[in-house]
């Protein structure tokens, strides 16, 4: 199979932008980070509306990001994401599968166990030294890069068929997992966060899941119709 040439490309920009994602709510922002961050430029036309809308929020922040951005970064993660310190009204976006799936908003729960086995069926394990829960928003992002990664790779093979199984393992995490909860999620964000940074991220990650459901069925779709190129 002869890939279409801007096809390995899409791929690893969708790749990414899962890592850039998962970064992002994995840890908080360091001074390295937000000095790449303030060094990219981001796109005005992405053909999804929220998308854009996180991108030219996020683009807004970087160029005034005030005194002492990587103090205010940190102590807005820890209220979002940890309910930690000044938390509104005792609420935050925990960013858990589990807390927004299961009737009592707890962790460890069903949805934990769910996103184990699909870890596991790809051959992955969770880094030990990140102490969260397998469900953790970064952890399923990051999965789905990993997923992105084996197309890039079945794709350089020229192997079709490993192609089609990646993309359809990716159409079904999306379903079943980030797009169960994930939107939720995000529109948590805003009503915890202080700064228009976490508030840009929420829009970049509800938008692009929402966009990734159509590209990944677009590309599923041109695989299966084209047995000698995607």
């Amino acid at each position: 199979m002869e890939a279409k040439s801007e096809y390995p490309a899409l791929v690893a920009n969708r790749e990414n932008l899962y890592r850039f994602l998962a970064r992002l709510y994995k840890v908080e922002v360091d001074q390295a980070l937000l000095e790449r961050m303030m060094g990219m430029s981001f796109p005005e036309d992405c053909g999804e509306e929220e998308l854009a809308s996180g991108y030219r929020m996020l683009g807004a922040y970087l160029r005034c990001p005030g005194q002492d951005p990587l103090t205010d970064l940190a102590v807005d993660y820890a209220k979002v994401f940890l309910g930690a310190g000044g938390a509104k009204n005792g609420f935050a976006a925990f960013p858990y599968e589990s807390v927004y799936t299961s009737p009592e908003r707890l962790i460890m729960q069903e949805a934990r166990d769910q996103v184990v086995a699909a870890y596991r069926s790809e051959g992955l394990d969770k880094v030990e030294a990140l102490d969260v829960p397998e469900d953790h928003v970064a952890l399923e992002l990051e999965f789905m890069a990993c997923l992105c990664g084996e197309t890039r790779a079945a794709l350089a093979r020229g192997d079709r068929g490993a192609v089609l199984v990646s993309l359809a393992n990716q159409k079904d995490f999306l379903t079943r997992h980030l797009l169960n909860w994930v939107p939720a999620f995000c529109a948590d964000i805003p009503k915890c966060a202080d700064t228009d940074f976490y508030k840009a991220v929420a829009k970049l990650t509800s938008g692009y899941l929402r966009l990734e459901q159509a590209i990944i069925e677009e590309q599923i779709d041109d695989s299966a119709a084209h047995p000698d190129g995607v």
